[in-house]
């Protein structure tokens, strides 16, 4: 979904478009997605698949869907799912390779992969398939299980998702610290606690760490490692959508201390609500992050590596603060538009070579 939100409405003035989308009956992404289609005259369909997609009954939902597909005979089908490990079986059997482009959001493969081991070999079939595939980074396009046919690669960065506007500001008197998003082991949430804990040891309480976030092990994992309640602020639930630009508008930093990553959703709504960004210093993040400009990174894994950015953003104040604010929607501004994203599709799609 934070794919196709910022630019279906924009797209649908160039293309015909019919959007079909997968969810769970009731769920916010049925919701969000039907609003978003009355709101922009969107053609949408709502389709379900019963119990989780690692289960192989899943594939008496996903063989009648292919089979619709596949009856719509579409010049283009743009496929921003990934249709493993069982839904690619019908997938292959009726939609035409010759007028496929795969999204893919990985070219390579990280720790924290669920199915790691069976995921590669999924990689590797669906790239030896005449299909066209669309990447989101360079990392990701260049790895280990990318295509090497390059002819069938193109690279468009994620869009910047706009969740409305908010009018609050972050705070005057202290600096505020946001962790944002599903809290798994490879988001390192730890980490982020262990430095601030170290922080206010050195410091005080000038500052603040607000946790926001699903999470399924809070009080076994996460919690036992908070020495000083009184810096940080948590919300550890499924935070809906219209409370993410107040959250981003109200935080100076958000830090994202992850062991490992392809692209992250949370940095792209940071530059979305110009909020300057902490991030490790992976792969992932470094095509992403202009070090000085967009934010700042520190060693990976190295708890006194980010206690000590930390350090200088609370005693740069609101002063440093501003400056990076600056620098980086002035970079946002020119480089990740929304327009420029745009464009790209739009080029990707009109130098698609139809066959029917």
């Amino acid at each position: 979904m934070q794919v196709d939100l910022p630019i279906l409405s924009y797209l649908k003035e160039f293309f015909e478009i019919h959007w079909v989308v997968l969810a769970a009956p009731g769920s916010d992404m049925e919701k969000n997605a039907k609003e978003y289609a009355v709101q922009h005259g969107i053609d949408i369909e709502i389709r379900t698949a019963r119990g989780h997609r690692y289960l192989p009954f899943c594939l008496l939902d996903y063989y009648p869907l292919c089979r619709d597909l596949a009856k719509i005979d579409a010049d283009i089908y743009y496929c921003n799912w990934t249709p493993f490990p069982y839904a690619w079986i019908p997938f292959e059997k009726y939609i035409p390779a010759d007028r496929l482009i795969m999204a893919m959001h990985h070219g390579s493969l990280h720790d924290g992969m669920q199915l790691k081991h069976l995921y590669k070999y999924y990689l590797k079939h669906v790239i030896r398939r005449k299909i066209k595939f669309q990447y989101f980074s360079e990392t990701q396009a260049n790895g280990e299980y990318a295509v090497k046919d390059k002819s069938r690669a193109t690279i468009i960065p994620l869009a910047l998702n706009d969740f409305g506007k908010s009018n609050l500001n972050p705070p005057s008197d202290h600096i505020e610290f946001l962790s944002f998003g599903h809290i798994i082991e490879t988001k390192n949430i730890g980490l982020l606690i262990n430095a601030a804990n170290k922080l206010y040891e050195k410091i005080g309480d000038k500052f603040r760490v607000k946790i926001v976030g699903q999470c399924r092990l809070w009080e076994q994992l996460y919690q036992p490692l908070i020495k000083y309640p009184e810096i940080f602020e948590l919300d550890i639930r499924m935070v809906p959508n219209e409370m993410i630009p107040d959250l981003f508008s109200t935080c100076h930093y958000l830090v994202l201390p992850y062991k490992a990553v392809t692209q992250s959703g949370p940095l792209r709504i940071a530059y979305g609500y110009n909020t300057p960004v902490i991030t490790s210093d992976l792969d992932g993040f470094k095509e992403s992050m202009v070090e000085g400009v967009t934010g700042y990174m520190f060693e990976n894994e190295n708890v006194d590596s980010l206690a000590g950015i930390m350090e200088k953003m609370v005693m740069g104040g609101q002063e440093s603060y501003s400056s990076i604010k600056a620098k980086q929607k002035e970079f946002v501004d020119s480089n990740l538009s929304v327009s420029s994203v745009v464009e790209k599709y739009k080029m990707m799609f009109n130098n698609f070579k139809v066959k029917k």
